[in-house]
């Protein structure tokens, strides 16, 4: 009769040390799922971000494409150079330093 009791007790602490294992592995698992869908999604919206930000950048390069394919891509160039400051040769350049409030 107490072999018969140790063969249970064996076969029921065996049955709770799988379990537990399962149960780990299954915590484990669903965490681990979590944390990967987690970032997929901040992925997935990074790279709408960078998308939109390529569409954007695409449709700037056709525009400036077509300027400098127009007649007036000098006056756009003139336009450009004087918006950072550069001025033609013999011009003299006068800055508004007052407080305009």
């Amino acid at each position: 009769m107490k072999e018969r009791a140790k063969k249970l007790n064996k076969k029921a602490v065996i049955r709770l040390v799988v379990m537990a294992l399962l149960g780990v592995v299954a915590i484990y698992s669903a965490v681990t799922l979590i944390s990967n869908y987690s970032d997929i999604s901040r992925l997935k919206n990074s790279a709408a971000m960078v998308n939109a930000q390529y569409e954007k950048q695409v449709d700037d390069n056709e525009k400036v494409r077509a300027i400098l394919n127009s007649k007036n891509k000098d006056e756009y160039i003139e336009q450009k150079a004087r918006e950072k400051g550069y001025a033609k040769e013999g011009e003299i350049v006068f800055y508004n330093i007052s407080s305009s409030k």
